[in-house]
């Protein structure tokens, strides 16, 4: 039997907080959990708030709260780890983002998965669900497709904190603070973690029944959050480049995918009138801006700003 802690950073998101916990509650599971809360906002403090009454009226976990007033999501994740660290006998910590729902086998499914592939981080799918209507020249769009992967097995990288289980004995090794607090407010620190436990030859392994589902507002769903999400997720992947192999090694071997995403995303966009069409080859055109700037050192602070609630 597996003991884990299952940690989740918010921010003035208390009601899809909420609907995280009250998910958590459901679990089918023979393993040991605890649930563990970081609020990120120190003004209204409202996720402290929904824990505080699901525990006071008897939750089905173990459930704590912490305030981590400074702002930033690996300054939180970072909290988050060390406190479960510190628990005694815990063998995985777990992910989940505050918009996020588990299904009933969630948690085993993730074991399972470990255990089959002894692998120290198992990723999870992840489902959409739009708290709006969807436009049709949206529903097609790349980033609000389901997060799958068609199977379960061993893979090369988990790149996200979304939904993921890791073993506590890989984390201690990656020392204190294992998120990158440079990352403050750009993201990517998830994915600069991972990375560098590849290269350390920790293994990983993905687990397709292990479904989560995002619940994604309508702010998200606008041509303009899309591109600047692909701008964003550009910049990072470079950040994590730069990290490993420095500015001119990543921009040699970006250089021609860079180049591909200008062509695409200039000809390709004027070429059709089909929107769905024209954003999604934009986004290739903004996602290469990004690239761009995340060699050059410059940053866009994406999750400045809050989406959903």
């Amino acid at each position: 039997m597996a003991r884990i802690t299952i940690c989740i950073a918010t921010c003035n998101r208390p009601q899809g907080l909420r609907r995280t916990l009250e998910s958590i509650a459901t679990l089918d599971t023979r393993h040991s959990l605890e649930v563990l809360v970081a609020d990120n906002d120190a003004a209204r403090q409202e996720g402290m708030g929904v824990v505080e009454r699901l525990a006071s009226q008897g939750y089905r976990w173990p459930v704590k709260a912490m305030l981590v007033a400074e702002r930033g999501i690996p300054l939180v994740r970072n909290a988050l780890v060390a406190e479960a660290l510190a628990r005694p006998g815990i063998s995985h910590i777990a992910m989940l983002d505050d918009d996020e729902a588990a299904s009933r086998n969630w948690i085993d499914a993730m074991v399972e998965a470990a255990e089959r592939w002894n692998a120290d981080v198992v990723g999870g799918a992840v489902a959409r669900e739009m708290d709006s209507h969807l436009a049709p020249w949206a529903a097609r769009h790349p980033l609000l497709q389901a997060k799958k992967r068609g199977k379960s097995g061993p893979v090369k990288l988990v790149d996200s904190t979304a939904n993921v289980l890791i073993s506590a004995s890989a984390l201690r090794q990656m020392g204190e603070r294992p998120f990158d607090e440079r990352m403050a407010l750009t993201g990517g620190s998830d994915k600069q973690l991972f990375s560098r436990m590849v290269r350390k030859g920790f293994r990983f392994a993905w687990a397709e029944d292990a479904l989560v589902t995002e619940l994604i507002p309508a702010s998200r769903v606008t041509a303009k959050w899309l591109l600047m999400r692909g701008y964003r997720l550009g910049m990072t992947d470079m950040m994590v480049e730069r990290f490993h192999k420095g500015r001119l090694r990543t921009l040699v071997g970006e250089a021609p995918r860079i180049a591909a995403g200008f062509v695409v995303g200039t000809v390709g966009a004027a070429a059709t009138l089909d929107r769905g069409k024209r954003v999604v080859r934009l986004g290739k055109l903004y996602r290469a801006a990004g690239k761009i700037a995340g060699i050059a050192g410059f940053q866009y602070e994406e999750y400045r700003k809050v989406h959903g609630a």
